[in-house]
């Protein structure tokens, strides 16, 4: 694991494929190459490499790039692309309506790429499939479940006790005591991290009252937005964002949003209250140094996402509207995590009360 700092993710090429439907059939059509990726010698997995001798990595994502997973995962492979370190390529917007398994058959049999990685929830057992009829490649996916097969590696996005404190944040900082999450669809990571944020808010402040909904859609930001709306006219006045399009909602309010899933929290907006960031370079790096210097093994890589390991950090406070006072709280509450001595619940049922179509 590492914990330097990388440059700013690069402008994006054309991606190399791109999907297109017919007859509930998914066709992939070769388009502009994007390239630099890393791996070696790993006995049993393709050894396929580009021309500059790197192997090639293929990100493969359900919902667009610009989606909070996806974007993590996807921008921290840019980054290593951008250092020198693989040769990238990807594929996003697949679905979660059975294409996901079919993209993944397609780069087994005709793709040369030595690492497919990518967000997984909703199509966990696509994968799994997939891992097992592939034994050449190695798939990395962020999702729930352990590695079952020698070439899955799981990872998750391990954000719940940063979640908790922008709970803390949120909670201690309302000036109306009504709080909001706006979030796509409740898969159970969204909702572990909706109620360790209700957990927080009511810890900092009894009297906090939460609004959730949910909007069905991770490619329609106009969902979000009138969300957000509907929670503001409301009279919620800090709303943690589980989703794209909160912000469009803002307008002249005094409304203030905790990001989430965010690694970029210098273009946060004059909106922006605290950022959670999954920094998930930390689990990139190890996979790629394990493949580079053929010693990969299937490992647990969970921890890397957690506080203690730098991989959830929560960054950017607006000291204008968070007090010394609730910095110092945060800190308790964050060491008291970092220590062992305070467990945040799984806890990855339907927050109470939540709106979802």
């Amino acid at each position: 694991a590492t914990d330097r700092q990388r440059p700013k993710s690069p402008q994006i090429p054309p991606q190399q494929f791109t999907v297109t439907k017919s007859n509930n059939l998914v066709k992939l059509f070769s388009f502009t190459l994007f390239a630099v990726c890393i791996f070696s010698s790993c006995s049993g997995f393709d050894r396929s490499a580009s021309d500059n001798g790197k192997v090639k990595v293929f990100g493969v994502f359900a919902s667009p790039r610009e989606e909070q997973f996806s974007g993590v995962i996807d921008a921290a492979l840019r980054s290593a692309a951008d250092e020198g370190n693989i040769e990238y390529s990807f594929i996003d917007r697949i679905g979660y309506d059975g294409e996901f398994e079919q993209v993944l058959q397609h780069i087994c049999q005709k793709e040369d790429a030595a690492i497919v990685v990518g967000d997984g929830f909703g199509n966990e057992e696509a994968i799994v499939r997939s891992a097992a009829n592939c034994p050449n490649k190695i798939f990395a996916f962020s999702q729930d479940g352990t590695s079952v097969y020698p070439n899955l590696l799981v990872f998750e996005n391990r954000v719940i006790e940063t979640a908790y404190l922008a709970g803390i944040i949120a909670g201690g900082s309302t000036k109306t005591n009504i709080v909001g999450i706006v979030g796509a669809k409740p898969l159970a990571q969204t909702n572990r991290m909706a109620n360790a944020f209700i957990a927080g808010a009511k810890f900092a402040n009894p009297k906090v009252a939460v609004k959730v909904s949910f909007n069905g859609s991770y490619f329609d930001k106009s969902l979000a937005e009138d969300g957000a709306i509907l929670q503001i006219e409301s009279g919620v006045d800090v709303i943690y964002a589980l989703c794209l399009g909160v912000l469009d909602a803002i307008g002249d309010n005094q409304v203030k949003v905790i990001e989430n899933l965010s690694v970029e929290t210098e273009n946060l907006t004059r909106f922006g209250l605290a950022s959670v960031v999954w920094e998930i370079a930390p689990t990139i790096d190890y996979l790629i140094s394990q493949v580079a210097n053929g010693v990969y093994s299937s490992r647990d890589v969970k921890s890397f996402s957690l506080s203690k390991d730098r991989g959830s950090p929560l960054t950017r406070l607006d000291t204008k509207f968070v007090t010394p006072e609730l910095v110092k709280k945060v800190a308790d509450q964050l060491q008291a995590i970092q220590s062992g001595v305070l467990k945040i619940d799984l806890n990855d049922q339907l927050p109470a009360e939540s709106i979802w179509p």
